[in-house]
């Protein structure tokens, strides 16, 4: 066993993450099977009468065990059903099924930098868990190394694990929702989402991921919220079945918000994609105005969420921003409206351009500052995005196990902290919408459908 002590870097960016991980906690064994993060202490959730003693803080430290593990070894869960009921105890085991590719990172010095700066935030996260008095260990499984799902499966259950995350592959994870429910261990997925023609009847699976329909009922409420439907447009492309398909759905929400007998209570506009490129006005039929006419208020929704429509949302917004004149425009878009690199805070501007997202870091927020000062002062770098989901997702489940055990998806519905990038409440996906809930019997599984709105506002992003 090798304890490997906590370093500060002297330098930035990704690299120094991947150095700083695989360098300490891998390289010194030339590879690792299991990676363990245990609490600096013994302690107990519950509470002492007597007032505590002061202790000395000692570093954190991560143990490297190389060791065959025992796939044949039954699950202790077997045959003890918590369906329903939260199984609470004084420490809690949970198995990461993570694509670090740590043997690569040996071989080349390459690994998975996103997935490594997701680690790094779980870490952390970890260490405010210590903080907090909570009791668990968490087993990290690189199912980056090659090897089956089911081997790595078998891997977490061998240690004991009362919750395991991951995988990442969509293959991999209907496998291991399938395993969940058998064993009846609670899965989570932080990365991707299923849904419920691949997931039935399984309260074990957790989907840290809203829905891309979720984000649609969102944007559609909060539209009808605050604009009268003859005020919307909703964005189409010419040819594109999806967009059709789509286009169907958000006008029979509309219908329910808006609370209207027609069959398309908001207006759809069909764009030929070519014509993005043409010269004349595009959105002049809603734009211009008559001689004498006041400026008119025109929402514009933009639900597409595939990056390979980049280029269509791109064009529209640029169109928009050009032709708007005095008139006030606003976009209701999709995350894939922040990842844009062709879009300019005058587009977020001129278009007053609100985005429907579950994830969104406000750098001006106390709790972010002081996440990034404390992320420096441990790697040496600038947190990302996947840091952030990492603590995040670490943070959650760990508070979620001390609070409510290893059935906690079934308290968890309206029972979620802020964290730093969004607030995380599951609700359960039923199999039918008349379904009885009392009974919890058919249940296909839990979902994150907590959706922020946020809007381009000072020159920033920020939340409504």
């Amino acid at each position: 066993m090798i304890s490997a002590p906590s370093h500060q870097l002297l330098s930035n960016g990704s690299k120094v993450i991947v150095m700083f991980l695989f360098a300490l906690l891998l390289t010194a064994c030339g590879g690792t099977d299991k990676i363990t993060k245990r609490s600096s202490s013994s302690k107990k959730t519950g509470r002492s009468s007597n007032p505590k003693k002061k202790r000395t803080k000692v570093a954190k430290v991560d143990t490297v065990q190389w060791k065959e593990v025992n796939t044949d070894k039954k699950s202790e869960n077997a045959g003890t059903s918590t369906y329903g009921n939260s199984n609470k105890k004084d420490h809690y085991n949970i198995a990461m099924l993570i694509p670090l590719d740590s043997r690569e990172y040996n071989n080349s010095g390459k690994g998975n930098v996103r997935m490594i700066n997701y680690y790094a935030g779980a870490k952390l996260a970890l260490d405010k868990l210590d903080d907090e008095g909570a009791n668990l260990t968490l087993t990290t499984i690189d199912i980056g190394n090659g090897g089956t799902i089911t081997t790595k499966l078998r891997e977490a259950q061998s240690a004991d694990a009362d919750v395991i995350i991951g995988p990442y592959k969509k293959d991999d994870l209907k496998k291991a929702a399938e395993f969940a429910k058998k064993e009846e261990i609670t899965l989570v997925s932080p990365w991707i989402g299923l849904g419920s023609k691949s997931i039935d009847d399984n309260p074990y699976f957790v989907q840290l991921k809203p829905t891309a329909l979720d984000h649609y009922q969102k944007m559609v409420e909060h539209v009808s919220q605050n604009y009268k439907a003859d005020e919307v447009v909703l964005l189409t492309q010419e040819g594109n079945r999806t967009d059709a398909n789509r286009a169907k759905y958000i006008q029979k929400l509309a219908r329910s918000y808006y609370r209207s007998k027609e069959r398309k209570p908001i207006e759809e506009y069909v764009i030929p994609l070519d014509s993005l490129k043409e010269s004349r006005m595009l959105f002049y039929d809603y734009l211009a105005l008559e001689e004498g006419e006041s400026p008119k208020t025109k929402v514009f929704m933009i639900p597409n969420m595939n990056s390979k429509d980049e280029s269509f949302i791109y064009g529209a917004i640029r169109r928009l921003t050009a032709e708007r004149g005095q008139n006030n425009v606003i976009v209701y878009g999709m995350p894939t409206v922040l990842d844009s690199e062709k879009l300019t805070f005058d587009n977020y501007h001129g278009t007053s351009t609100h985005v429907v997202t579950s994830s969104f870091v406000d750098q001006k927020d106390r709790d972010v500052a002081q996440f990034k000062s404390r992320y420096y002062d441990t790697y040496g770098a600038i947190p990302t995005t996947e840091a952030y989901e990492g603590y995040d997702m670490m943070l959650y489940i760990g508070r979620a196990l001390v609070k409510h055990g290893s059935g906690f998806q079934f308290n968890m519905n309206h029972d979620s902290k802020g964290l730093l990038q969004s607030t995380i409440a599951l609700y359960p996906k039923y199999q039918s919408d008349d379904e009885n809930i009392t009974t919890g019997k058919k249940i296909d599984y839990f979902v994150n459908k907590n959706i922020d709105v946020i809007h381009f506002k000072d020159n920033r992003f920020q939340r409504k």
